[in-house]
This record gives C-alpha cells, sequence and structure tokens, in this order.
C-alpha cells in the first residue's frame, strides 16, 4: 500500500496546489469584497499553497529515499537533513502558523480595523520566519511543539460554534446557523485528521503508538515535542467530540442537518477506529521487547480510507466548499464563473479516481472494468456539475448576510492583496533559500 499512499500524497499536492491558486487569482480578479472575506480568502489560498508544497516535498522524500513521515516528522534514521527534508519542515511550519490566523477573520473578525490587514500579515510573516529559521538551527528536535499556536484559534472556534448554536435553538434564529456551522468546518478542516483519533486519545492508547512509532524510526523525541504531538491530538479530540455533542442537542431540539451528518460520521468513525487501535495493541507494543510485527492489511486499509483520506482528499473539498458557499470569492462574473466550475469537476474527477484505484488496490477488479466505472462518473459529473456549482454560487452568502454584525466594505487604507502575495512568496523563497544554504553547508 505504500505506493497508493505515495500516489494519494502526490495527488493531494496537486490538489491543494492547484486549489489555492486559483483562489488567489480569483480574489485578485474580484472587487467589492468586505475586508473580512477577502482576508479569509488570501490565509486559505496561502495555506492551500504552502500546505501543497508540503505535500509535494513528502511525495518526493517517499518516491526517491522510502521516507515515512509520521506527526510530521521524517525518518532521518539513514538520511541526514536534506534540502528536501529541510523544506518540507518548513512549509510545514509556515502553513501551521498561517492557520493559527484563520479564526481571526473567520468566521467574521475579531481583532479591531487597525489590527487587521498590515499588522497581521507582518505578524504572520514574522512567526513563520522566525519559527521555521529557530527549528533549523535546532535541526528541528523540538519539532511539533509548534502546535501550541493552534491553541487560540481552537478556543475561539470553539467559543463561537457555541455561542452560536444556542443563540439558534434558544432565540430561534437560523441566521445564526451560518456562523456556527462555518466554525465547526474550519475546525474539521484544521483538526480533520485528529478527530479520527479521538476514542484512542481518550483511552490513552495513543501513546503506545506513538512509542512504537519512535522505537521504529530510531528517534528520541524531545519533552516539547512529545507535549506538542500530544496537544495537536487532544485538540482533535476536543474538538469532535464538542461538534457532536452541539450537533446532537440542535438535532434533537430543531433537527439534523447535513453538517450534523458529516460531525456524526467522523465521530463514528473515530469509535471505529479506536477499537481496531485497541484490537491490535499487542502488535504495537511487540516493538517493545523485539522485532515489530507488521499491522493487518484491513487495518492498513481502514486508514486508508479515513483519516489518511480525509487529510489528503477531502480537506481540500472542504476548503473549496467554504469559499464557494460563504462568498469569499467573486465568481459572479462570466470569466470567473468558468474558471470556479472547471476547478470544480476537475477536483471532483481526481478525488473520483484516486478512491478508485484505493479500492482496485485490495479488490480484483479488472482494468477494463475500473476504466468503465470512471467513465460513468466522468458523465455523471459532466451531467451535474453546472447545476451543483450553480446552486453553490447562487445561495453563497456572506457568512454575516443579514445577521446585526457589521462589515466594513475595503478602502485605500487596507492592505492589498498583492502586497499580502507579495510578502507570502518572499516568506516561501526565504525557506526555499535557508533549506538550500542549510544542506549546502552539510550542517
Amino acid at each position: 500500500l505504500v505506493s497508493d499512499i505515495g500516489s494519494m500524497i502526490m495527488v493531494a499536492a496537486i490538489t491543494d496546489l492547484m486549489l489555492g491558486m486559483v483562489t488567489l487569482i480569483l480574489l485578485s480578479r474580484g472587487s467589492g469584497k468586505t475586508t473580512s472575506s477577502r482576508m479569509a480568502g488570501l490565509f486559505i489560498g496561502w495555506i492551500l499553497v504552502f500546505k501543497g508544497i508540503e505535500y509535494l516535498l513528502m511525495a518526493t522524500l517517499q518516491f526517491q529515499s522510502g521516507l515515512y513521515v509520521i506527526f510530521g516528522n521524517v525518518d532521518t534514521s539513514s538520511l541526514e537533513n536534506t534540502f528536501l527534508s529541510s523544506a518540507y519542515r518548513m512549509a510545514r511550519i509556515v502553513s501551521l502558523m498561517l492557520m493559527c490566523f484563520l479564526p481571526m477573520v473567520f468566521p467574521f473578525r475579531l481583532l479591531p480595523r487597525n489590527w487587521d490587514g498590515k499588522m497581521m500579515l507582518g505578524a504572520a510573516c514574522l512567526i513563520s520566519v522566525f519559527v521555521s529559521s529557530i527549528y533549523l538551527v535546532t535541526d528541528f528536535v523540538y519539532f511539533n511543539f509548534e502546535n501550541i499556536v493552534l491553541v487560540p484559534g481552537f478556543i475561539i472556534l470553539v467559543a463561537i460554534y457555541i455561542r452560536f448554536t444556542i443563540a439558534e435553538v434558544k432565540e430561534e434564529q437560523q441566521n445564526f446557523r451560518k456562523i456556527s456551522m462555518a466554525a465547526g468546518l474550519i475546525l474539521i478542516a484544521l483538526h480533520g485528521e485528529t478527530m479520527t483519533y479521538w476514542l484512542s486519545q481518550v483511552l490513552s492508547i495513543n501513546d503506545d503508538f506513538q512509542q512504537r512509532f519512535f522505537i521504529t524510526f530510531n528517534w528520541q523525541p524531545t519533552l516539547l515535542s512529545w507535549f506538542g504531538i500530544n496537544l495537536w491530538l487532544t485538540l482533535g479530540t476536543a474538538s469532535i467530540l464538542i461538534l457532536a455533542a452541539g450537533e446532537t442537542w440542535r438535532s434533537t431540539k430543531i433537527g439534523s442537518s447535513s453538517f450534523s451528518i458529516l460531525v456524526f460520521v467522523i465521530l463514528l468513525v473515530g469509535m471505529i477506529a479506536g477499537i481496531a487501535d485497541y484490537m491490535v495493541l499487542d502488535i504495537v507494543r511487540s516493538c517493545y521487547e523485539g522485532t515489530c510485527e507488521r499491522f493487518p492489511i484491513a487495518y492498513n486499509l481502514w486508514y486508508e480510507f479515513t483519516s489518511t483520506s480525509l487529510v489528503f482528499l477531502y480537506t481540500p473539498i472542504l476548503f473549496m466548499y467554504i469559499i464557494l458557499n460563504y462568498n469569499i470569492i467573486e465568481t459572479q462574473s462570466g470569466e470567473n464563473r468558468w474558471l470556479t466550475r472547471i476547478i470544480v469537476i476537475m477536483m471532483l474527477l481526481i478525488v473520483s479516481s484516486v478512491v478508485l484505484e484505493l479500492v482496485q488496490s485490495f479488490l480484483p477488479i479488472p482494468e477494463m472494468l475500473s476504466a468503465a466505472i470512471l467513465a460513468i462518473i466522468v458523465a455523471i459529473f459532466i451531467g451535474w456539475e453546472e447545476k451543483i456549482v450553480d446552486r453553490l454560487i447562487e445561495s453563497a452568502q456572506s457568512v454575516t448576510s443579514g445577521l446585526p454584525i457589521s462589515e466594513e466594505n475595503l478602502d485605500e487604507g487596507e492592505i492589498g492583496t498583492k502586497t499580502f502575495h507579495y510578502a507570502m512568496g518572499a516568506v516561501l523563497i526565504y525557506i526555499i533559500l535557508l533549506s538550500a544554504l542549510h544542506s549546502g553547508l552539510g550542517l
């Protein structure tokens, strides 16, 4: 299954880069958007770009050197820090820094107006450069501790979700659902992978899996690195449990929705995964006494279709839904609408083909049959794609539309889109040059 995982990572890289660049292009062409919508689009677009670069470097590492990546750490037991491994981890750090600022502008801006724009962009760039540089100098021994920056955004999103879910039920205001659902979708986009480990984290057996990975990779984590990994897992666990409790209460009072179903599906996946993890604990602990035993094929397949697929395939689609449904980018003009339709159908076809390839990896499906199934999927998407896109675009509204929350339009004092692109482009060039210098000096 290693080749299938590597293929999925490469597809994720192409998908994230494609969606990120199209989002940034459409933002540059759009006009009349509010500062909150534009800032949210810029952060989402550059998060996707850096995640795409991260996945591209990860896939290259796996194809060239056979290295594995667990909890963001590269197995360097047989390979010292190279350009690819250093650049991969630095790209991951920058994307994480951008994630910590996204909840401050979406679902709606929380910081004062004079803190928006230049100050937020400057803080994101400076923190990204500072943290990535410190980690490079210290040979990434504290890697994963940077997950602590997700805590403020987690608190903000959870508070927004609880506040507007309660207000929707108590005050019977349906418009509040847009904000609570937006907060929940961002929580899933940022913590979706660790949400599928929630039962294992509650049962405190994730530590056993971490120790197996550390033994396999011959890696001795520092206390701060260990803390960062467990914090990352805990945030995902808390997120899905809070969302499940909120959606259960809302469903009993008002009724379920598509978002409720999504939350319950992730909750069920995490429950099954926790049971499966508990059943293979003997295999996990085999590393403590001697040679590590391999996991059953069914166990690996389960995680490929759940946690791995959620991160690499479905998270970009989730971001695409947020961008289109909440009117973050301008899609009404003819050229923008045409470009949006192309990106939607391409992403749906890419995901469908990869899922079909995963199914074919363990089921004896003839190539002719798989080609016929893919052709049927293409025909369905071509037939329904226009209706899907039109429905998303026509129903798209700002997250605060119809609510007593002020949304200021753009003015000349706000930061420009090009300035944001130049700043983040400079950060990208910086981490590439620094990684090349680090590997060139043989440090």
